[in-house]
C-alpha cells in the first residue's frame, strides 16, 4: 500500500529504453497456438538484425522438442547460435518438485551459457533448495548462447515486492533475465554478491543494489530462499503493463512486408538500441502469465523483469537495511505511541499515526536509499493490544463458541474441526495423497462485473457462494479458498473418503442444476444471467500446513492443482460447462455419462491429455 501510494504521488514513468513484444490474444487469433518455432526465429532476425535492438529477451521456456514439426525445430536451433544478444530463460528446480531435470553430464554446457561472472563475496550464505534445472532439448542447449533465470517469486500473500537478481544452483551463482540484459546493455559483465548488496566490479560505481536473503513462494507454492531485491515499480500504462508494448503478429507481419521490399507495419527504428523482452500473455486464463503486484492486481510477467531491468539502468532500488538511523527512528515512536495509547484520547494517537506515516513516505520520497519500516511501531502497539483481546475471549466458554462461529467463515468447518481434535498436533508438515480438485467459476464475470455498482457485485457472489458451498459440504468436499468469482474445492482431504471423485462429479451436476435456479431468480430479480464452468483433475498432491510456526494455512500444493484450473478454462474455448480430466475418467467411468472431446497439451505434462465433457450419472439413485 505504502509503495503504491509513492509511485502514484511521483508519477513516475518507465523508460522507453526497455519495451515489451507480447504473444498476445491478437497473435493467437492469427496464428493458432502452439507456433511452430521457426516464427520465433524470424521474430529474433528482425528485431536485431532489422531493427538493430541492442537486447533480446526470449521469456518462453523451450521444454521439449517439437515431434510434429522437426524441420522447423532444427531452423530455430540453428538460428539461435546467430544471436549473440539474446538471452534465452529456463527455471530452476528444487528438491520438492517431481520432472525432469537437466541431466548432470548437460550441467557444465549450461554453466557455460551465463556470459557474467559474479564473485560471491558473502560471509553467510543461506541454504539453498535450487538442486537443477528444467530439462531442455540437447540441440537447444548446445546453440543459444545466453541462458538467464526467469524466476519470479511471491511473497506469502501471493504478491510480488521482490526480484532475485541472482540465482544460486547448488554452489554456484547466476544470473536473472534482468541482470544478464542489464549486463549486454551496458557492457558490465563482473559482478560481485556481499551480504547486503550485488555490484559491478568497478567498485559499485555503475551498479549497486541493496539485496537481502528471504523466504519466499516460488511458482508452485513451495517456500524457497531468495536473494532477493525490492523492486521499485512505475506508473501503469494499461490493463497489464507500466512498459511500451508491441504485439507479436505486427512484428511478424512487419518482417515479412520487409523482406518484400514494402514498408512494415513497424518502422525499423522503433527497437533501435533497446532491450525487448518477448513473452505470451493472451488476456485468456489458459494463456496468461500474470503476477498480482503493489501497482497492478494482474501485471505481465515479462513486465516485472522489464521494470527490474529499468532499475538497474536507473540504479533506483528500494534499501530494506535495518541501519541504525531506521532503528532510532523507529523506536522514537513506538514508545511516543505506546505512552499515547495509555494516557490520551484515540484522536491524539491516530494523528500520531499519521504523523509517522507521513514521516515515512517523506523519508522515501527525498532519499531512495533509506526505506523507515511504516508499520513497524503500528503492529507493535497493536499487536500487543489484540493479543490481549484474543486472551480475553479464550478465557470463557462464550466467546469461545464465537471465535469458533466467526472462524468458521473463513476457513473450512471440517478443517476447523480436525485443528480443534487435534491442537496437540498442530504443525507444519503434511503428506503426498491423492485427491479430486474441483474448480468452478463464473464465466465472463469480470466483464459482468464492470457493469454493477459494487454493491450488486457482492449481492450476486454472497448469493452463490452461499448456494455452491453447501453443496460442496454434502458431497464430503472443503471449500479451499475463493479466487474472485472462483471457488477451489478438495474431495479426499481432509475428510478421508474412498469415492472423492465420484463425490466431486456429483457435487459438479448439482451445482450446475442449483445454478440454473439461481440464474431464473437473478434474471426474475433483474440481475445479470450467470453461468458457471466446472473442471475437475484427480492426482496426488501434497495436502497440509504450510507457512511458519505462528501461522499457517491448510493447502493443496502441485501441478494437478492448477490442472484443474486449465481444464475448467477449456470451457470457453470448446464451448462447454463440465469438463474432467483423463486422469478422474479413470476413476468414474463406471459411473458417469461423458463425451470425450479432444486430447490437448497443458503446461506441466509432458504428454498431451484426454479431456471429457460430463452429461449425467448412469444411475441417478447413486
Amino acid at each position: 500500500m505504502f509503495i503504491k501510494l509513492n509511485v502514484n504521488l511521483l508519477n513516475k514513468k518507465a523508460s522507453d529504453n526497455v519495451v515489451l513484444v507480447v504473444i498476445d490474444y491478437k497473435s493467437l487469433n492469427k496464428i493458432k497456438w502452439p507456433w511452430n518455432r521457426h516464427i520465433f526465429s524470424d521474430i529474433f532476425d528482425y528485431l536485431e538484425f532489422v531493427c538493430g535492438a541492442k537486447v533480446v529477451v526470449f521469456h518462453n521456456l523451450v521444454v521439449f522438442p517439437d515431434t510434429y514439426n522437426p524441420k522447423s525445430d532444427d531452423y530455430f536451433y540453428k538460428n539461435l547460435s546467430l544471436h549473440n544478444n539474446l538471452i534465452n530463460s529456463y527455471i530452476l528446480l528444487n528438491s520438492n518438485l517431481t520432472g525432469e531435470v537437466l541431466p548432470s553430464e548437460y550441467i557444465s554446457d549450461f554453466e557455460n551459457k551465463s556470459h557474467i561472472n559474479i564473485l560471491d563475496k558473502r560471509t553467510k550464505k543461506p541454504f539453498t533448495v535450487y538442486k537443477g534445472v528444467i530439462k531442455f532439448p540437447k540441440n537447444f542447449l548446445e546453440n543459444a548462447n545466453i541462458l538467464a533465470s526467469s524466476i519470479i517469486l511471491e511473497d506469502k500473500d501471493e504478491i510480488v515486492r521482490n526480484y532475485m537478481p541472482v540465482v544460486q544452483l547448488n554452489d554456484k551463482l547466476f544470473p536473472s533475465i534482468a541482470l544478464s540484459a542489464y549486463s549486454l546493455y551496458s557492457g558490465i559483465n563482473s559482478f560481485i554478491l556481499y551480504d547486503d548488496f550485488l555490484c559491478s566490479s568497478d567498485n559499485c560505481k555503475s551498479l549497486k543494489i541493496p539485496v537481502f536473503t528471504k523466504k519466499n513462494r516460488d511458482y508452485i507454492g513451495n517456500t524457497v530462499y531468495g536473494i532477493l531485491s525490492l523492486i521499485n515499480w512505475y506508473k501503469p500504462s494499461s490493463t497489464y503493463y507500466t512498459h511500451n508494448t508491441y504485439s507479436a503478429i505486427d512484428v511478424i507481419d512487419s518482417y515479412n512486408l520487409y523482406k518484400k521490399g514494402l514498408i512494415p507495419k513497424l518502422s525499423v527504428n522503433e527497437f533501435k538500441d533497446k532491450i525487448v523482452i518477448i513473452g505470451l500473455n493472451a488476456d485468456k486464463n489458459v494463456w496468461e502469465q500474470l503476477s498480482e503486484t503493489p501497482i497492478l492486481k494482474k501485471q505481465a510477467d515479462i513486465d516485472i523483469h522489464a521494470t527490474v531491468i529499468d532499475n538497474m539502468l536507473e540504479n533506483t532500488f528500494i534499501s530494506t537495511k535495518k541501519d541504525d538511523f531506521t532503528f532510532i527512528i523507529t523506536f522514537v515512536f513506538s514508545l511516543f505511541i505506546i505512552f499515547g495509547f495509555k494516557k490520551f484520547k484515540n484522536n491524539l494517537i491516530f494523528t500520531t499515526l499519521l504523523s509517522f506515516l507521513y514521516f515515512c513516505y517523506f523519508v522515501f520520497e527525498n532519499n531512495l536509499k533509506i526505506l523507515v519500516p511504516p508499520f513497524t511501531p503500528i503492529i507493535t502497539l497493536y499487536s500487543c493490544a489484540l493479543l490481549k483481546k484474543i486472551y480475553s475471549i479464550i478465557t470463557t466458554d462464550k466467546t469461545t463458541e464465537m471465535i469458533k462461529h466467526a472462524m468458521g467463515k473463513y476457513i473450512s468447518k471440517d478443517v476447523m474441526k480436525k485443528v480443534l481434535l487435534n491442537l496437540d498436533k498442530l504443525k507444519l508438515g503434511g503428506v503426498r495423497t491423492v485427491v479430486t480438485i474441483l474448480f468452478v467459476d463464473i464465466r465472463n464475470f469480470t466483464k459482468i462485473s464492470e457493469e454493477l455498482s459494487p454493491q450488486d457485485v457482492t449481492s450476486i457472489l454472497n448469493e452463490y457462494f452461499s448456494t455452491i458451498e453447501p453443496i460442496i459440504a454434502k458431497y464430503h468436499g472443503i471449500v479451499n479458498k475463493y479466487m474472485g468469482d472462483g471457488v477451489l474445492a478438495i474431495f479426499g482431504e481432509p475428510i478421508k473418503n474412498d469415492n472423492h471423485a465420484i463425490n466431486a462429479i456429483s457435487c459438479g451436476i448439482e451445482i450446475i442444476n442449483s445454478v440454473k435456479v439461481l440464474r431464473e431468480k437473478f434474471i426474475k430479480d433483474g440481475k445479470p444471467k450467470i453461468e458457471v464452468g466446472i473442471g475437475i483433475n484427480t492426482g496426488e498432491v501434497f495436502a497440509g500446513n504450510i507457512g511458519t510456526e505462528e501461522r499457517f494455512e491448510y493447502t493443496i500444493i502441485g501441478d494437478n492443482v492448477n490442472l484443474a484450473y486449465r481444464i475448467e478454462a477449456y470451457n470457453q474455448i470448446l464451448k462447454t460447462q463440465f469438463l474432467i480430466s483423463e486422469y478422474t475418467y479413470k476413476f468414474v467411468k463406471d459411473y458417469v455419462d461423458v463425451v470425450k472431446l479432444t486430447q490437448v497439451t497443458m503446461k506441466g505434462k509432458s504428454k498431451p491429455i484426454d479431456i471429457y465433457e460430463v452429461l449425467n450419472l448412469k444411475n441417478n439413485d447413486e
